[in-house]
């Protein structure tokens, strides 16, 4: 009898994942109402591509979300990337710029995960610390001026589309989304970054190397912001030291959105998806209404309270 009320209380409990999900579906509804012109393809397609980037993002950081940390570099290096290969692009050097950004994106994920795990900073302040080196390198290297003069040719990738009917920069995040979620839930590493989220000590106790783990991570999220910021360049042709400031915090709200718990250990990568695609339908119904785009910082950190707060009440349910 009493195992019959737990199974009936589990059944209940809704799953933040499908909630997520479910406001997805409310959101897209009501700016169809607001907005008919929202239904189209087109918009929609626009949608994807205009968010692929923070997408990309999501994916590299929500690992480091589930371990439990956190990696406000990300926007500087999508930045010190796009100055990289831009200048590449500039001198016809395509594949190098592609693979040397990547690298650039890896390398400083390598960084920070060294730093965290052998020098013992806290993740916060290690993060924003390289945040602000590489920044400012960015303007070091650049004197504040834009790079430009890339050839047109080379943004098939940020605005060409597959069939001219899929936009390219959309597909190589879902493709990424997927094999991303896949390495986390059918490999022993997806394990490992759960059980080091869950508990750090009890991992490592149990025979898992939690620094290779945490670094690794770290190294995932330098990757695809370096991938978010090559999609932003290829998108826009042109490099500028500021670029991409303030990315960081909707990767981050997309995360929280998309059902990653900010303490770590919950979540998946899929909801990164959805969390993505309410922040850019937040932002495309403000401008499609003519509402002052001032709004969208507000409402933004009305939906990360939110999201949070739900997460908090199901948890504290679950218990």
């Amino acid at each position: 009898m009493e195992n019959d009320k737990k199974t009936s209380k589990k059944r209940l409990r809704l799953n933040y994942e499908y909630i997520v999900i479910l406001i997805f579906a409310v959101f897209f509804l009501v700016c169809v109402i607001v907005a008919p012109v929202f239904r189209s393809w087109r918009n929609f397609s626009n949608l994807l591509a205009q968010n692929a980037m923070y997408g990309l993002m999501a994916v590299g950081i929500g690992f480091v979300i589930l371990i439990g940390r956190i990696d406000l570099s990300i926007a500087s290096t999508a930045a010190f990337t796009g100055i990289f290969s831009a200048t590449m692009f500039v001198r016809e050097q395509f594949f190098l710029g592609i693979i040397g950004g990547l690298v650039i994106g890896c390398l400083i994920g390598a960084l920070n995960g060294l730093i965290i795990t052998k020098a013992k900073i806290i993740p916060f302040i290690a993060t924003l610390g390289t945040q602000v080196i590489f920044r400012g390198l960015t303007l070091i290297i650049t004197n504040g001026y834009p790079v430009y003069g890339i050839p047109k040719e080379y943004n098939i990738i940020g605005l060409g589309k597959i069939a001219g009917f899929f936009p390219i920069c959309a597909a190589i995040w879902i493709v990424c989304l997927i094999i991303m979620q896949i390495v986390l839930k059918k490999t022993k590493f997806g394990q490992y970054v759960y059980a080091v989220g869950g508990n750090e000590r009890s991992a490592w106790l149990s025979g898992v190397n939690t620094n290779k783990i945490i670094i690794i991570s770290y190294v995932i999220s330098g990757f695809f912001a370096s991938l978010g910021g090559l999609i932003l360049l290829l998108r826009v042709q042109l490099a500028n030291a500021t670029a991409a400031e303030g990315y960081e915090l909707t990767a981050i709200a997309s995360c929280v959105i998309g059902g990653i718990a900010m303490e770590g250990g919950k979540g998946n990568i899929i909801g990164t998806f959805f969390g993505t695609l309410i922040m850019g339908m937040i932002i495309n119904i403000i401008q499609l209404t003519g509402i002052s785009s001032y709004w969208e910082k507000a409402v933004t950190g009305m939906i990360i309270l939110g999201a949070v707060g739900l997460t908090t009440i199901l948890n504290h349910r679950r218990k």
